[in-house]
């Protein structure tokens, strides 16, 4: 646990101490005590706080990558809805403070059930070095190029709503209208990882933060409505129905 608040450290260690399956190693105060530690202890689990003094836990994940060490990650935020956005679409945990005793129980049975798994069938290393490279980047600003007619539009990651494979193409569909790309799909869901979208079927990339709609489908899977685009069902993949409810808390 790194934490530079005492009390946010008794209360998540008496929390997690609840569960046999947990054994809690060390905490850390800071970035930099965390680190020195984490040669030693070398966790399966790190629950890592954002805003710290000396550095943030940013911060603490690029050192720790650059030592070689790479636990799963669960952050702890009072505020950042930016970084939960980045969490959730590159599947690494976080819980908010105040600490919830339920929240928690649900991040404790999904790491027993990865770390339960053979380390090639997680994706959680991949999906965290992903979010590292985001954090690694010089500036968070990002723009993506849309053409309509001859002209390119900058377009802003917020107000795409989604992005689909239209043949060879790719379409680019915003609060202010319809656009193409060079970008590939697969390209589009790497440089927006940071920004909420999720790759909910082969063929299509949602921005989960202008999701209107969810209706469940036939074998168990959905169909997913957006904003300013009432009249266009979106599929959600069987592969990508478990990620999607989630991403959703249902």
């Amino acid at each position: 646990m790194v934490d530079d608040e005492k009390p946010s450290r008794q209360e998540l260690r008496y929390l997690l101490e609840k569960r046999q399956e947990i054994q809690i190693v060390g905490e850390a105060a800071s970035g930099e005590e965390a680190l020195e530690r984490l040669k030693d202890l070398k966790p399966d689990v790190v629950f890592l706080d954002i805003e710290m003094p000396d550095m943030n836990g940013f911060d603490v994940v690029i050192e720790m990558f650059d030592m070689g060490i790479k636990p799963i990650i669960v952050f702890a935020t009072a505020y950042d809805e930016y970084a939960i956005k980045a969490f959730e679409i590159n599947a690494v945990d976080y819980i908010l403070k105040p600490f919830s005793e339920e929240r928690l129980a649900k991040t404790v049975d999904r790491l027993v059930d990865i770390l339960g798994k053979p380390q090639n069938e997680g994706k959680e290393p991949d999906r965290l070095i992903n979010l590292v490279k985001i954090l690694q980047r010089e500036k968070v600003f990002e723009k993506v190029p849309g053409w309509k007619k001859d002209r390119i539009c900058p377009l802003n990651p917020e107000e795409i709503v989604y992005a689909f494979a239209d043949g060879k193409n790719v379409v680019i569909r915003t609060t202010k209208g319809e656009y193409t790309t060079n970008h590939t799909l697969q390209e589009l869901e790497d440089k927006l990882a940071y920004y909420g979208f999720f790759r909910c079927h082969k063929s299509f990339l949602i921005n989960m933060n202008h999701v209107k709609e969810a209706i469940p489908w036939f074998n168990y899977t959905y169909i997913v409505i957006m904003n300013s685009y009432g009249d266009e069902e979106i599929p959600v993949s069987r592969t990508k129905v478990k990620e999607f409810k989630r991403l959703l808390g249902i």
